[in-house]
């Protein structure tokens, strides 16, 4: 198949993601609000079926096409790693939604969201100013058919089996098509983010090696739009300045620590943990006990036990 058509299929892909993503809810502080607030494991369930799936499809396509799928290169452990899953947990905080949460809260039509992208790309801007090359994501053709291969693909298939169990069947299905949608697409371009195309747009990068990556991220952008307003989810909100100051910080914070790690929490979730990296996976748990810390510290003061906003189900 000629590279320009499954080019064209990737793109319809991540349109279909977008569409998935207003459809359930991703967002890791939802997830861990549920769970602090209301014991409830349903939002980090969904976290583990995304990147069960995620993971199965991409070591699949790893062992089918060794030569041509490109996963995380593994690196030794650093302070970033640290610090930028601190900054994502406590910007996600600060924002009222991560990485994939902003997704799916301005494709549901709260603009307030539009502000967590400017704070990103600032965020991301400025600390590649301070520290060059910090927000570049390292790729290599490592994975062979043999017992790392096989012992991630096993792990992903119960993984997925255990999450598929405690899951709603209403949403246990589009949990898991999301995360093997995203395998597929970060298979072939495990460059692309909508965090990436706001870096390039701020550099003023716009040479023909970019315009699919970032065609991608505006496409997963329109598929949240069309299927929120499909689902009857769209509900337009106008930006106020108490929230929407809220989201440039929360957002700037996050884009500090997508460029510390590298990578937001939608790139860890669905491409840096499904390819068996270790920072990948402690990051992302930086990530959820920060957040997870500050809802129980909030929980202890009275009328504080949530964060603002909620709209995630």
């Amino acid at each position: 198949m000629r590279p320009q058509l499954i080019d064209g299929f990737l793109l319809v892909l991540t349109f279909a993601l977008g569409a998935l993503l207003s459809r359930v809810s991703l967002c890791a502080v939802a997830a861990v609000q549920q769970f602090i607030i209301g014991r409830d494991l349903a939002g980090l369930n969904r976290l583990l079926l995304a990147a069960g799936g995620a993971g199965l499809m991409l070591l699949l396509l790893a062992g089918l096409a060794p030569d041509h799928v490109l996963l995380p290169a593994r690196a030794p452990l650093h302070s970033g790693v640290f610090i930028g899953g601190l900054l994502l947990g406590l910007g996600a905080l600060i924002n009222g939604g991560c990485y994939l949460g902003s997704v799916l809260y301005l494709g549901t039509g709260n603009l307030n969201f539009l502000f967590t992208l400017a704070g990103i790309a600032l965020g991301l801007h400025e600390t590649a100013s301070i520290l060059p090359g910090a927000v570049s994501i390292e790729t290599g053709l490592r994975m062979s058919m043999g017992a790392e291969w096989l012992s991630g693909v096993v792990g992903f298939a119960a993984l997925i089996l255990f999450a598929m169990r405690t899951q709603r069947l209403a949403q246990r299905w589009i949990v898991l098509s999301l995360g093997l949608l995203a395998g597929i697409v970060y298979a072939r371009h495990p460059g692309w983010s909508y965090g990436a195309l706001l870096q390039s747009l701020l550099q003023g990068q716009s040479g023909l090696m970019h315009w699919r990556d970032n065609l991608a991220a505006l496409l997963l952008f329109a598929g949240a739009v069309i299927g929120a307003l499909l689902a009857g989810h769209l509900r337009w909100q106008r930006p106020t300045v108490r929230r929407s100051l809220r989201c440039a910080a929360g957002g700037f914070i996050m884009g500090c620590g997508a460029a510390l790690v590298p990578g937001g929490n939608d790139t860890l979730l669905l491409w840096a943990i499904p390819g068996l990296t270790v920072n990948g996976a402690l990051a992302f748990a930086v990530m959820l006990a920060v957040i997870a810390a500050g809802f129980a510290l909030a929980a202890r003061r009275p009328g504080s036990a949530t964060a603002e906003p909620t709209p995630a189900k």
